[in-house]
């Protein structure tokens, strides 16, 4: 038998043979745990046996290791070394070299290519391991034991080399071979930098916010204990924003509700229509209704508003379940935001691959068919918007289809929100005639008490306010000019102007454009059968 046996294969067969070997005449003999490393000047150790993949980290770190050992990295080099396209300058991102770590200098692979650095280990991220072995118990450094970075940008949000040379990013952008540029797109992308507290709120929401806006907060809120580099460092020129690690799990560690690993090492996953569960809205849920404490407007209410939860409910209000269920939020999309927000592209030279990290639905094109990482303002054409998503997802037949259906919706919706309230003057406080337009802006039809921040009531001009500054077309929280859920947006804001027109009705008639969609079928679009049930209000309604 092999003199040393791994903790990840002794199981209870191993235990066993153990047993039944002790009785025969072989002398077993433990070895040490740690193999000289190959590339002695860097310290990389590498896998102790490469045979079977067991990493010299996991022969202490056992968890760790089989937690690896099903992801992807755990067969990079295989991979690549399958793939007719591969250059010797690939191998330096699928094997343990100074790539993803603070090593400055070539090293590993790339000083020696032994068969024990191949695939993407633990020092790959970590750093080399050699100090921590030969010392474990020795007081904590620098790298003693080594620390992963889960920082990409430099202080301040600024692009910083250095940072982006001990990432993820080091390997998971376009010029390190035939490119996916994810690291290129999460920067431009709204992830990328902290917003530490949200405008307007006070001193005592800052660590809510924080939850949300700071990639250490969230991992601290979402319960992960594992250390890393800037774990300990304080100050708002070391926040972060939403980097790799908050929403991927490096480890490979996390598993769905049956006990299966999650897909693209996900922490939470994305195809559970639970806003509290599910990944991208444990964020994307934070006041979907209106706060009766204060006049406070909607704060990135996507998730309940895909579900078809959010909004202001008027008195009575009865939607059609099967229209508000809706194709989006349906199994006709099963994956629900990422559905439509996380889509990979393929440059028209086929050279660069878009990972969908821009989180844009129907991004503005460069020139090479990719999301235009410098502007994002085009006009809502099927030339020069990508409309794949919605065209793969299950509803709709083709691009064109999904261009009249935005078209359909966002017109709908602009004229219903403008008769409840246009804020003309952009400045979202509801000011009087001429000022602003709208029946809000009729302060003798609606007086100004109907507007009180400390009666703890949501009056129906109250309530209409807050769907208009989640639905409408410019400047809306929901941020999607209704798409994420047209049935519900549609059926919300003509409840609104009934409940304004039956409460205050010194209110004038609606326009004439506006009757006829309020008479008309809801978002003359087709309904779909209805596929989930309804969540409940979430939780956190902040």
């Amino acid at each position: 038998m092999a003199p040393w046996v791994s903790l990840r294969q002794l199981g209870s067969a191993g235990l066993l043979a153990l047993f039944t070997l002790g009785c025969s005449d072989e002398k077993i003999v433990f070895r040490e745990p740690v193999n000289p490393p190959p590339d002695a000047n860097s310290g990389f150790l590498g896998y102790f046996s490469a045979t079977d993949k067991q990493t010299t980290c996991g022969n202490c770190h056992v968890l760790h290791d089989v937690d690896w050992s099903n992801t992807a990295h755990a067969n990079a080099y295989s991979v690549l070394a399958s793939s007719p396209d591969a250059t010797a300058a690939c191998y330096t991102c699928h094997t343990v070299s100074d790539k993803g770590n603070s090593t400055a200098a070539p090293a590993g692979w790339d000083a020696v290519q032994d068969a024990a650095y191949h695939d993407v280990q633990c020092e790959s991220c970590h750093g080399p391991g050699v100090d921590h072995v030969t010392s474990p118990d020795a007081p904590q450094s620098a790298s003693n034991p080594p620390l992963a970075h889960i920082g990409l940008l430099g202080p301040s949000g600024a692009l910083d080399s250095a940072s982006v040379a001990r990432s993820c990013g080091a390997c998971h952008n376009q010029n390190s071979g035939p490119g996916v540029r994810a690291f290129e797109e999460w920067e431009k992308s709204g992830h990328a930098r902290p917003v530490v507290e949200e405008g307007g709120g006070s001193p005592a929401d800052t660590p809510n916010c924080a939850s949300c806006h700071e990639g250490k907060a969230t991992l601290a809120a979402w319960g992960v204990t594992a250390n890393y580099a800037e774990k300990a460092q304080t100050g708002s020129a070391n926040h972060l924003g939403q980097t790799c690690a908050v929403c991927h799990d490096p480890h490979g560690s996390a598993e769905d509700a049956s006990g299966q690993p999650i897909a693209g090492q996900l922490r939470f996953p994305i195809d559970v229509p639970d806003a509290n569960q599910n990944l991208c809205m444990k964020c994307h849920q934070r006041r979907s209704v209106p706060d009766v404490t204060a006049a406070r407007g909607p704060h990135s209410p996507q998730g309940p508003m895909l579900l078809g939860d959010a909004g202001y409910h008027p008195a009575g209000f009865e939607p059609d379940l099967q229209a508000v269920a809706t194709t989006h939020g349906s199994e006709r999309n099963p994956r629900l935001c990422a559905g439509c927000h996380v889509n990979r592209l393929t440059s028209t030279d086929g050279k660069i691959t878009s990972a969908g990290h821009l989180f844009l639905a129907i991004p503005c094109l460069d020139g090479n068919g990719l999301p235009d990482l410098l502007n994002q303002t085009c006009a809502h054409t099927e030339t020069v918007r990508s409309w794949a998503a919605c065209a793969t997802s299950g509803c709709h037949a083709s691009a064109t289809q999904a261009v009249q259906a935005f078209t359909t919706v966002t017109q709908r919706l602009d004229q219903l929100t403008k008769q409840i309230w246009d804020d003309i003057n952009a400045n979202d406080v509801v000011d009087a005639a001429p000022a602003d337009g709208g029946y809000l802006s009729d302060f003798v039809a609606i007086p100004a008490t109907e507007y009180s921040p400390t009666d703890g009531l949501t009056s129906p001009a109250e309530g209409a306010r807050f769907n208009v500054r989640m639905l409408r077309i410019v400047g809306g929280g929901d941020g999607s000019s209704g798409v994420h859920n047209p049935f519900l947006a549609e059926a919300l804001l003509r409840a609104n102007i009934d409940e304004l027109q039956a409460t205050y009705p010194a209110l004038p008639a609606a326009r004439a454009a506006v009757q006829e969609i309020m008479k008309g079928p809801l978002g003359a679009i087709t309904k779909r059968p209805l596929s989930r049930p309804l969540i409940s209000r979430p939780i956190s309604s902040r």
